[in-house]
């Protein structure tokens, strides 16, 4: 009887083990697809710089804008909200151009009227 414990407690610290293996492998791949992400993010992060930055060269050698105004504007989007913390304010809901009623973000017309949704370049 003690010999059957003792093959049944082998048994189910082999399965428990197996069960741990499997579950260190499936975080293992979780971690290495959000590093993958990270490293795509960082990607597109760096590309929206150097967007960015070109864009306001062309601005400033072009327009004859200065570093001074590009601040200030920065600063004054940042305060919409009233706090100065480098995040962009809540937007109120955009309205239908043609009945004025909230239009829902996730449908492509105004579910009241059917009237096409004007989308921003800035959508989120």
């Amino acid at each position: 009887m003690l010999e059957f414990l003792f093959l049944g407690w082998g048994a189910r610290q082999q399965i428990e083990s197996r069960q741990l293996g499997l579950t260190a492998t499936r975080a293992a791949e979780t971690a290495t697809r959000a590093l993958t992400q990270t490293d795509l993010l960082q990607m597109d992060v760096e590309k929206l710089l150097i967007i960015t930055e070109a864009l306001w060269s062309l601005l400033r050698d072009r327009q004859g804008y200065s570093d001074e105004d590009l601040v200030r504007k920065i600063q004054e989007i940042d305060l919409r909200d009233g706090k100065l913390d480098g995040k962009v304010a809540g937007k109120a809901p955009t309205r239908c151009s043609k009945c004025k009623r909230a239009l829902s973000p996730r449908l492509p017309n105004c579910m009241f009227c059917g009237a096409p949704a004007a989308e921003s370049p800035f959508k989120r």
